[in-house]
């Protein structure tokens, strides 16, 4: 490179800087805030939407969850039922059919009673949790 055209790259370069200079120097702080601000609005309103996207989509998949769980409860309490009608035929040759009905009542209420026990022991120590006074 010969000694002309490195000045005419400095002078561009020097060209370059006073060109920006000036524009730079008319920027205040004011605008730059304004600037940030403006950008801040931006970002806070990209964010508000993203956020009532994915809201929208969780509450879509959340009724979907609901209905199914809803639906597969339904299945399990009939097939709680024909299990109960199935156990009372079942034991209706050795019991008849009043004493196989009387058998699967009486052991639903046991399983109904040691349900309410457990839930019982489990609440007073909730309650026990909370207080002061120890656990007697």
């Amino acid at each position: 490179m010969t000694g002309h055209q490195a000045d005419a790259g400095k002078d561009r370069i020097e060209g370059a800087d006073k060109a920006d200079g000036p524009a730079e120097d008319n920027r205040s702080l004011f605008s730059d805030m304004a600037t940030l601000l403006a950008d801040g609005r931006t970002f806070a309103e990209a964010e508000v939407a993203y956020q009532k996207a994915r809201l929208g989509y969780a509450g879509k998949r959340g009724l979907r969850i609901a209905i199914c769980g809803a639906l597969a409860l339904v299945c399990v309490i009939f097939a709680l039922f024909a299990l109960i009608i199935g156990v009372i035929l079942g034991l209706a040759p050795y019991l008849t059919v009043w004493g196989s009905s009387a058998a699967v009542v009486i052991a639903l209420l046991l399983a109904a009673l040691v349900c309410l026990v457990i839930a019982r022991h489990n609440a007073r120590r909730i309650s026990a949790a909370f207080r002061d006074e120890p656990e007697a």
